[in-house]
């Protein structure tokens, strides 16, 4: 049987997703960096080691769900080490175990610094960054770009919008559903040609300020809403909060981590 590498796999959407593969009988193998709070096997590596990672891909590994590094903005040497080169290692150890499939968590961040006026974005309009973080997930995206052109590596680019609990109106409009974005990732595993697409992991929110539109051609549709889970959902955006200015609310506000 062969089995999906999950990177992330203690971080909260990749525990989400650990449990998924479980309930379904999916045989996988987890890993991260650090344990699982919940005691599940995972395996320990630093994605930023080669090394580390080419241990992970025994012959089995038919397809990767990367899912791993730091998921908020960091100072740039830690950027540079978990979410590029880790990225890179997964993609060339990836290719060279013959690995033909990849699924790499993106982020909406990678539009951030666009207005809240301009809003929804589509998935053709031009990136504008918000963060060290947002420019590693755009990293990401070129590489799985040129790992599919080049070297014939299918590929999806998820940009995750906000996948915890609204606490706003303004995260009521890009929430992500843990079921709609775990089928997500089940189709791409499963779909015989997934060829390489973009899709943003969001659900079906009133007022949402990211559309997939045109469809990626993934026969995805998110069963989901924010209106499920607050009172929120459709509420107006307060205008003299300065995370509703852009689009990548807060990540918009900082100045360089670095300073």
């Amino acid at each position: 049987m062969t089995r999906v590498l999950l990177t992330g796999a203690s971080g909260r959407l990749g525990t989400s997703l650990r449990h998924r593969f479980a309930a379904a009988g999916r045989a996988f193998l987890a890993t991260d960096i650090a344990p699982a709070a919940d005691g599940a096997a995972v395996a320990l590596a630093d994605l930023a080691d080669p090394d580390a990672v080419a241990r992970l891909f025994a012959p089995d590994i038919s397809a990767v769900v990367h899912f791993g590094g730091l998921s908020t903005e960091a100072r740039w040497d830690d950027i540079l080490q978990a979410n590029i080169i880790g990225t890179y290692n997964i993609f060339e150890c990836a290719r060279r175990a013959g690995v033909r499939r990849i699924i790499h968590a993106s982020s909406y961040h990678v539009h951030g610094m666009y207005p809240m006026a301009d809003t929804p974005i589509g998935l053709g309009a031009d990136l504008r960054p918000d963060s060290l973080y947002a420019v590693s997930k755009i990293f990401g995206e070129g590489l799985s770009r040129l790992y599919h052109a080049k070297f014939g590596i299918d590929c999806l680019a998820i940009r995750i919008c906000s996948a915890g609990t609204p606490g706003t109106s303004r995260e009521a409009r890009i929430w992500c559903n843990h079921d709609d974005l775990g089928r997500l990732v089940e189709r791409a595993l499963d779909m015989p040609d997934l060829g390489h697409c973009t899709v943003f992991g969001i659900s079906a929110n009133e007022d949402a300020l990211c559309v997939n539109t045109p469809d990626a051609g993934l026969g995805w549709v998110p069963q989901h809403g924010s209106a499920e889970v607050t009172p929120l959902a459709g509420a107006p955006l307060d205008p003299d909060d300065p995370r509703n200015r852009h689009l990548g609310g807060i990540f918009a506000t900082w100045g360089h981590p670095d300073d």
